[in-house]
């Protein structure tokens, strides 16, 4: 008795075959493209990736801490980093002293969708100079979504004697993309 194969099956193993063949090529070059072109996934531009930047702080005891809360929505389309309105502070180090300085930053954050894919970036500074973790201006708070979600950054520096001014800055990389924030806290912390 011979076996047959109905057609019916014939096709479908076909078309199956074939919708397999089409997802490897298209898994492929996907990788190819994203090893040849592609940057970090925060919008990092292309290239050898950063030698590592490990920094470790000590910290002691908590000795004062500033807060600040907004529940207000602002929105930049700035390409160039901004100050965020509000999320900035003072502080004074004693003299002949240092102070370990957190600065814990979160939000209700929406990056809002334009046609290409875009990041939106913040960064802390102590004196004009960013903090540690510095992402080189590539510190994505969200990506494009219209939604919004919460979102955190903690950043960390140590401080000699005197006074210094903690900011917050933001921006995005794409001025068609609107970078909206709503229901954030700055909080500024001195350990010893």
């Amino acid at each position: 008795m011979s076996h047959q194969i109905h057609p019916f099956r014939l096709r479908r193993k076909a078309i199956l075959g074939g919708a397999t063949v089409l997802a490897t090529l298209t898994a492929t070059a996907a990788l190819a493209v994203a090893q040849v072109g592609g940057g970090g996934p925060d919008g990092t531009p292309p290239g050898d990736p950063p030698p590592s930047n490990l920094v470790t702080t000590t910290c002691g005891p908590t000795q004062t801490s500033i807060v600040k809360t907004e529940s207000s929505p602002s929105t930049t389309r700035s390409i160039n980093f901004v100050p965020l309105p509000g999320a900035n502070t003072q502080i004074v180090v004693p003299a002949g002293q240092s102070r370990c300085v957190k600065v814990l930053l979160t939000a209700e954050t929406a990056c809002r969708k334009t046609n290409a894919a875009d990041f939106c970036h913040v960064r802390a500074l102590a004196d004009g100079v960013p903090m540690d973790p510095n992402g080189a201006g590539f510190q994505a708070m969200d990506s494009e979504d219209g939604t919004a979600s919460a979102h955190a950054f903690q950043w960390i520096e140590r401080l000699g004697e005197g006074p210094h001014i903690i900011r917050i800055e933001q921006r995005v990389g794409n001025a068609a993309t609107t970078f909206y924030k709503d229901d954030w806290t700055f909080d500024v912390s001195l350990h010893l």
